[in-house]
């Protein structure tokens, strides 16, 4: 098998852990248990691994907390290194986002673990 196994398995695990998030969104309400940081550095995990770019728009969407609390996040993440911003167009005026190597190593070793607690590694 050609696939690079951690990879897929932190691919499933972070798309359990998307839905979980909106489970908990929709049965309890995303204002009752908000977790916009960790919902989008779910986000642009999965994107990453599909090789997806994400826009700050559907990132702070992805946050479930008014875009202005987004917005403080995402430069929060960005100043601690673990988010780069992107101007992309002819404008400069759409912004993409993504994850640090330094993020990307952090989470995949987050993701690891979560793996092993689930039993999903052999």
């Amino acid at each position: 098998m050609s696939a690079d196994m951690p990879a897929v398995r932190r691919h499933e695990v972070c798309r359990r852990l998307i839905a979980e998030r909106r489970l908990v969104g929709i049965q309890l309400g995303f204002d009752l248990c908000p977790a916009p940081t960790w919902d989008m550095l779910l986000d642009l995990y999965l994107a990453h691994q599909e090789g997806r770019k994400i826009y700050l728009w559907s990132l702070c969407m992805a946050s479930h907390v008014p875009t202005t609390s987004a917005h403080r996040k995402i430069t929060e993440l960005t100043r601690k290194g673990l988010l780069v911003r992107h101007a992309d167009g002819a404008d400069g005026r759409r912004v993409s986002i993504e994850l640090t190597e330094q993020c990307l190593s952090r989470l995949d070793g987050l993701l690891d673990s979560i793996s092993t607690q689930l039993g999903l590694q052999p």
